[in-house]
């Protein structure tokens, strides 16, 4: 009987141990996945930030490199909010199109949270500037 014990007790401990490693695994997975929600949910314009920090930390730039560095990226966004904005007349068709496919196959829930996304979407698009009629 002291053996069957010594069994029972080891099985209770691995049952414990896999619990317990299967419980941390399951809750770090949750945190990373509602950090990453939390991270990429400020827009197109949030990820671009962090995006540049992560590769100026990755580049591991001095003051005055980063300096340098910021400026000709936001010269360089500032021109390709331009070409997206002269775009921006094609894009709506595209997405009208896109619109047209998924609307009904989605339930009014759905629709509801849909619409908002698509909402926010638009309201991120660069305006199409003045003059940009080609």
């Amino acid at each position: 009987m002291s053996e069957t014990g010594r069994v029972s007790r080891r099985l209770v401990v691995a049952g414990a141990f896999a619990l317990g490693l299967g419980l941390g695994w399951a809750g770090a997975s949750h945190r990373a996945i509602n950090e990453s929600r939390a991270r990429d949910g400020g827009g197109i314009l949030a990820i671009r930030d962090r995006i540049d920090a992560e590769e100026m930390r990755l580049l591991d730039l001095s003051a005055e490199q980063r300096q340098v560095f910021q400026a000709a990226r936001d010269e360089a966004m500032a021109k390709a909010d331009l070409v997206f904005a002269r775009l921006r007349p094609e894009m709506e068709i595209i997405f009208q199109a896109f619109d047209q496919k998924v609307r009904p196959v989605l339930s009014p829930r759905q629709l509801a949270v849909y619409d908002r996304l698509e909402q926010k979407r638009r309201a991120e698009m660069p305006a199409r500037p003045a003059g940009a009629d080609d």
